[in-house]
C-alpha cells in the first residue's frame, strides 16, 4: 500500500506555486505584505496568524488571508483592476487599514501595528471613519479624533499586556521553528518504518509527531493506514492458528483506526493557517482520500466484528459515496456500505443496499455474492432457497482466484442439505394429501 506523502514541507510545491504565480502575473494582481507589532523600544516584531481582509470597493468582493510565523501574507490571482480596502487585525493589537488601493500597482502593503485590544473593523468602519490613504497606511486605527491620555496605573496595565503579548508572540514563533525543525524528519522516519513493515516503530514514530504538532492532519491519517494493515495482518495470522488473543489484539487496532481516522478528518476540517493551499484538483482529491481511509478502515472493522459504532460507519461509507466520482470505485463502496449494514446487523437494509446496486449494475459480483450471505441469513428461513440461489450465481460467474468463490460453494451445499424437507415435512405433505 502506498502511504500518502507529508507534502507540507516539501520546498518542491512551494516552487510549483511560485511558477504558477509568475506565469499569470500578467493577468492577475498578488497582494503581500508584511504585519509587525510595534514595542515600546520602538523594535517591531513579525505578528502570526494575523487577519488580513481585502475588500474590493467597486465591487463587493472579500478575499481573507492570515500571515504565516514571519507575518507575512500572500494572496494570488486578484483582478489587477479592481479597487481595495485592505483591513489588518491581530489579538493583542490596535486594527489597521489602507483603503484605495490599486494592487496592479501597489501590491506590496506592510502594517505596523500598535498594542491595543484586538478588535475587527468592518468595510463600513473603514468607510466612516473617513481617514486618508496616507494616514491609514502609517497604522491608524478606524477611530476619529485622538486617544484619550492614559492615567499612570492605565498606562502601567498597558505596558504589562503589551509586554505579555510580545512574549505570546515570541514563544508562538519559536514553537513554529521547533515544529517546522522536528516534525519532517519523525514523520519521514514513520513512513519509512511502515515501508519496512516495522509497525509497531511506525506508529510509536507517529504518535512523536502528534506530539510534535497535534493540528496536523495527515500523521492521524497516515497512523490510521498502519493500525489497520498491522491489524489485517494480526487477524489472518490468528484465523490461520486459532489464536483468539491475536483476533482479540486485531480487532483493538481496528478499532483505534476508525478513531485515527476519524481524528483526521477533524483535524483535516480544522483551517489552519499555515496549510500550503493547494490547486482546487488537488484539495479535492486529498478530501477524498481523507474519506476513503476512514471508510476502509470502518469497512475491514465491521468485518472483523471489532467494537466500532456501526452508524459512525455507515455515515463514513455514505460520505465517501457521496463525493466519489469515479463509478467503478463509488459501485465498490456502495457494496461495502452493504457490507457494513450486513455486519452490523442490519441485514434487511443491507438487503435493500444491495438490490439496489444490482437494479443498476445486474452483474456486480460483490452485491450479488453479499445479497447472497444476507438473504441465507434471514432467521425465519423465508428467504433462505433465494439467498441460495444468488450464492449459486456467484459461484457461477466468480472467477477462480476468487477466495469467495469456494466459500460460496460450500455455502450453497450446505444451504441445499437444510432447505431439504425433513421426515415430520413428508408426514405431514401425505396427510394432507390423504385427507383430500
Amino acid at each position: 500500500m502506498r502511504i500518502p506523502k507529508f507534502t507540507h514541507f516539501f520546498v518542491a510545491a512551494l516552487l510549483l506555486a511560485t511558477f504558477a504565480v509568475n506565469v499569470a502575473a500578467q493577468f492577475t494582481a498578488t497582494a503581500t505584505g508584511k504585519v509587525t507589532l510595534k514595542q515600546a523600544d520602538g523594535a517591531e516584531v513579525p505578528v502570526a496568524g494575523a487577519q488580513v481582509e481585502i475588500h474590493r470597493t467597486d465591487i463587493k468582493q472579500t478575499l481573507k488571508v492570515k500571515t504565516d510565523k514571519k507575518g507575512e501574507y500572500l494572496y494570488a490571482g486578484i483582478d489587477p483592476g479592481g479597487t481595495f480596502t485592505i483591513i489588518v487585525s491581530a489579538p493583542g493589537a490596535m486594527p489597521s487599514f489602507i483603503p484605495n488601493v490599486r494592487l496592479g500597482q501597489q501590491p506590496n502593503n506592510n502594517f505596523t501595528l500598535s498594542p491595543g485590544d484586538g478588535k475587527a473593523l468592518t468595510l463600513a468602519d473603514t468607510k466612516a471613519a473617513g481617514a486618508t490613504t496616507a494616514g491609514a497606511a502609517k497604522g491608524s486605527t478606524a477611530k476619529a479624533g485622538a486617544e484619550p491620555a492614559l492615567t499612570p496605573e492605565e498606562a502601567k496595565k498597558k505596558e504589562e499586556e503589551y509586554k505579555k503579548q510580545v512574549a505570546e508572540i515570541a514563544a508562538k514563533n519559536a514553537k513554529v521553528e521547533e515544529r517546522n525543525a522536528k516534525l519532517p524528519v519523525v514523520f519521514k522516519a514513520a513512513n519509512e518504518a511502515f515501508t519496512a513493515k516495522k509497525y509497531d516503530e511506525a506508529i510509536a514514530l507517529y504518535d512523536q509527531a502528534i506530539g510534535i504538532d497535534p493540528a496536523e492532519a495527515v500523521v492521524y491519517r497516515n497512523k490510521a493506514i498502519v493500525l489497520r494493515t498491522r491489524a489485517v495482518d494480526r487477524y489472518n495470522e490468528a484465523a490461520k492458528t486459532k489464536d483468539q488473543a491475536g483476533k482479540d489484539a486485531a480487532r483493538a487496532d481496528l478499532k483505534l483506526a476508525t478513531e485515527t481516522a476519524e481524528k483526521a478528518i477533524a483535524t483535516y476540517r480544522t483551517p489552519q493557517a499555515d496549510r500550503v493551499a493547494g490547486t482546487p484538483d488537488a484539495a479535492k482529491n486529498e478530501d477524498l482520500d481523507y474519506l476513503f481511509q476512514r471508510a476502509e478502515s470502518y469497512r475491514v472493522a465491521l468485518q472483523t466484528n471489532a467494537p466500532v459504532d456501526t452508524d459512525a460507519g455507515i455515515k463514513a461509507f455514505q460520505e465517501y459515496i457521496a463525493a466519489e466520482t469515479d463509478a467503478t470505485k463509488k459501485t465498490k463502496a456502495e457494496s461495502s456500505l452493504g457490507d457494513a449494514l450486513f455486519f452490523g446487523g442490519r441485514v434487511d437494509e443491507s438487503i435493500a443496499a444491495y438490490k439496489v446496486i444490482l437494479a443498476n449494475n445486474p452483474n456486480n459480483l460483490d452485491a450479488i455474492y453479499g445479497l447472497g450471505l444476507a438473504l441465507a441469513s434471514d432467521p425465519t428461513g423465508a428467504k433462505t432457497a433465494e439467498g441460495r440461489d444468488m450464492l449459486q450465481q456467484f459461484a457461477s460467474r466468480a472467477p477462480a482466484t476468487d477466495p469467495r468463490k469456494q466459500m460460496a460453494e460450500e455455502a450453497v451445499a450446505g444451504l441445499n442439505e437444510a432447505l431439504k424437507p425433513r421426515p415430520a415435512d413428508k408426514a405431514t405433505t401425505t396427510t394432507k394429501r390423504r385427507k383430500t
